[in-house]
């Protein structure tokens, strides 16, 4: 009985041990690598948690991503359309009386001159993307080359050549920012706020030689219109302006909430994943030396002689 008792005892202890190198090795593994586990099934049945922490990490990340583009294009159709609003309003300083100068068809000259520096503007490109012709992003939007002559201060041009100059269409880009938020962004060339200069532009570019005069009671209201238009340009110009820049705060206010929710779901992760350090060297201490008392045990009993056994 006390022979048998013996062997039951070693063999507890030798399934100790193997316990023992378990936990003592995954302690190890824990301190070299600073991870609970090296896969899920170790992660004591917080795996789905993790899991669900993952894909919230990867989704924030993904809405972060599409921000900073947007906030890179609307910082783009910010510089453009400020730029067109400059050269607009210092074209609008000479109106109406720049327009009956000394110098003979000074006011067409400079029309034109305007004219080709908003078209150049408008078909600016973000790489190979023209970022003012709607989703036809592949070809410059404006051209200015079949508007009519003489122009016209009543009859809108925004629509193709021959009688127009704009090419894209009116789809605005659109981006997914959050789960429930979509945002329509950007302007197209043929928004009011460019079509009104542009038709202005064209009716002054192409006045007949030697006109306007202020004796004229026609081109004096025709000049007066033209006038007109541009100022509605400018006041459109800055609508946009302040358009992009409510866009751009919603935007920052968005990435501040996605980055500070990413940073707490980053922290969880890292709680789910990782180990206290000091712990699991005390964890990994006190399992050697459990593991070395356990040695010492089976040790003794393998050191019994059968006179030892028989005298239990």
């Amino acid at each position: 009985m006390s022979t048998i008792g013996t062997l039951v005892n070693a063999n507890a202890t030798l399934q100790t041990i193997k316990q023992l190198q378990d936990l003592a090795n995954k302690y190890q593994t824990q301190v070299n690598t600073g991870l609970v586990s090296q896969d899920y099934s170790g992660l004591n049945g917080q795996a789905g948690q993790l899991t669900n922490l993952q894909s919230s990490v990867a989704q924030r990340q993904s809405f972060l991503n599409t921000i900073t583009t947007v906030q890179q294009r609307i910082t783009e159709y910010t510089t453009v359309v400020s730029s067109v609003e400059t050269v607009v309003q210092q074209f609008a300083e000479n109106l109406p009386n720049g327009a009956y100068g000394t110098v003979p068809d000074d006011i067409q000259s400079q029309a034109k001159q305007i004219l080709t520096e908003i078209s150049d503007l408008l078909n600016s490109q973000d790489g190979n993307r023209y970022i003012f012709a709607g989703s036809n992003i592949n070809a410059p939007p404006v051209d200015t080359t079949g508007l009519p002559n003489p122009g016209t201060l009543t009859t809108s041009v925004s629509g193709p050549p021959p009688n127009g100059y704009y090419t894209g269409d009116d789809n605005l880009a659109q981006a997914k920012v959050d789960t429930a938020t979509t945002i329509q962004y950007g302007v197209s060339a043929d928004n009011p706020a460019f079509e009104n200069a542009i038709r202005a532009l064209n009716f002054l570019a192409n006045l007949p030689a030697g006109s306007p005069s202020q004796s004229n009671p026609t081109d004096v209201a025709n000049v007066t219109a033209a006038t007109t238009l541009v100022g509605q340009s400018i006041t459109e110009l800055q609508a946009i302006t302040g358009k992009l820049s409510f866009q751009s705060a919603q935007l920052n206010n968005l990435q501040t909430a996605h980055t500070n929710a990413l940073n707490l779901t980053q922290t969880s992760i890292q709680n789910i994943e990782t180990v206290d350090p000091a712990t699991a060297i005390t964890k990994l201490n006190q399992a050697e030396t459990n593991l070395q008392a356990s040695y010492s045990t089976i040790s003794a009993l393998s050191n019994l002689s059968l006179t030892n056994y028989l005298k239990f």
